[in-house]
């Protein structure tokens, strides 16, 4: 079965630096296979080691020839994706990379590049990757599955292969972001504000002042400063800023979701612009914290008699993901509401292996994954202990994997049909593998 969808791999961005001799090894239509391309997929699916195992090399291969077919029609059909989106994508995937070097410096140490200069660079490579997804989005969409589609699968899927679910938890929070102080957030905005008049008044430079007060560590010791950047790069509120503030100038205080910032507009170039700033965030007090804390205290009483969980996470609850919802937490992965104990971190873990379903913990601290801290209780809702797969308990299990196989079924009925009408030239040195589809070998 051939990959759906081409991912930015570490294998692309932690392959050593340096020059690459590369040339053309397939044509499909009016896009190229480049050996560059195959080796960097050899070295991911190998973990950074490569191979020289001819059976892998051409099902890389003939993978690359799928995905530049998905890419050469989606371009015939029309599909696009939006700069702001395509931008998006770069910067997720750069900044798990840093945070896989430990630091913007040591990622650009590597590189001998600026975090900019590389996700300018990855820029066309991340949107031919988003084309190729949603042109495989738009060859299975219509496909659907009915519970009865379901109950067939269901009933070809020999015994001895039923899958073992684990042991599955379902459970709900109620939390409590401390509130920030609007005497805080006057104090950051005044700081900056005087930061920014004595910068206007050149009485001090971005350099000295970025090293000294921005919160920004990709920017903070350059000067606060970010190369060419191309429009979409950063918040809205940002580029805001920027658009209203002519070369040379510095723009108003203005608010994010990252903090307080200031920008300096060092110079507009059509769909680019180079940009300073300064970035300051208002602090929770420990007080703050304890605010939080105190308020859930004040709730456990009715949380533990009359007062109906769903109804207190609606009404008190600070966290958007589940508020709406009654304080119920989402499985990402799946859209549902069960979670596998072994996905769920130590720390929940400990919460929750103790209580039994409808029991509701005591107040306590979670730190996010932005490292804020708030105060929650969690309800567990119920408890799945492991078992083997059933359409009763599990039916979603397998809704996935028969909407999965239908999809594959789609998807190859369409591959076959363009390989007939697209042309296609191998590399001589792939000519004799043994390919899943009917690729014409033979183009001149």
């Amino acid at each position: 079965m051939l990959c759906l969808i081409a991912v930015l791999s570490a294998a692309t961005l932690l392959a050593q630096p340096g020059k690459v001799v590369d040339r053309i090894i397939g044509v499909v239509g009016n896009e190229t296979v480049l050996q560059s391309d195959l080796e960097a997929s050899v070295l991911e699916m190998t973990e950074g080691k490569g191979s020289d195992d001819a059976a892998m090399r051409c099902q890389v291969y003939e993978n690359l020839l799928y995905q530049k077919l998905l890419l050469n029609q989606s371009k015939l059909d029309s599909i696009e994706v939006s700069d702001g989106e395509v931008q998006s994508q770069v910067d997720r995937r750069i900044e798990y990379f840093v945070q896989m070097f430990g630091s913007v410096e040591e990622f650009e140490k590597y590189y001998k590049k600026s975090a900019a200069q590389l996700k300018d660079e990855y820029f066309d490579l991340i949107k031919d990757q988003l084309l190729v997804q949603k042109m495989q989005e738009s060859i299975t969409k219509q496909v659907k599955v009915t519970p009865a589609d379901v109950l067939r699968y269901y009933q070809t899927v020999p015994k001895d292969s039923i899958p073992l679910i684990g042991e599955q938890l379902e459970y709900s929070k109620i939390q409590i972001d401390p509130k920030v102080r609007d005497s805080e957030v006057t104090r950051v905005i005044h700081v900056l504000d005087s930061i920014r008049l004595n910068l206007v008044n050149g009485k001090s430079s971005m350099t000295l002042e970025a090293a000294k007060w921005s919160e920004d560590p990709g920017s903070k010791y350059k000067g606060g400063c970010y190369p060419l950047q191309r429009k979409g790069s950063f918040v809205p509120e940002y580029e805001a800023a920027v658009a209203n503030s002519p070369e040379g100038t510095y723009s108003p205080v203005f608010s994010s979701t990252f903090g307080y910032h200031f920008v300096k507009v060092v110079e507009k170039r059509g769909e680019f612009y180079e940009s300073c700033h300064i970035l300051m965030s208002p602090k929770v007090k420990p007080d703050d914290l304890d605010i939080a804390r105190r308020t859930l205290e004040g709730l456990m009483p009715a949380l533990r008699d009359t007062l109906s969980f769903p109804a207190a996470a609606m009404r008190f609850s600070t966290d958007e993901n589940t508020k709406n919802q009654g304080g119920r937490v989402i499985n990402p992965a799946t859209g549902g509401t069960r979670h596998d104990v072994a996905s769920l971190t130590s720390e929940l873990n400990l919460v929750l292996m103790g209580m039994k379903p409808g029991d509701i913990s005591d107040p306590i601290l979670v730190t996010g994954d932005d490292g804020k801290q708030s105060y929650a209780v969690y309800r567990l809702d119920n408890r799945l202990p492991a078992h083997a797969a059933n359409m009763k308990d599990d039916y979603e299990v397998f809704k996935q994997v028969s909407e999965s196989r239908a999809k594959q079924t789609e998807t190859d009925k369409w591959l076959k049909k363009k390989i007939a009408s697209t042309y296609v030239k191998f590399d001589a040195e792939y000519a004799s593998c043994k390919m899943q589809f009917p690729w014409p070998k033979n183009n001149p």
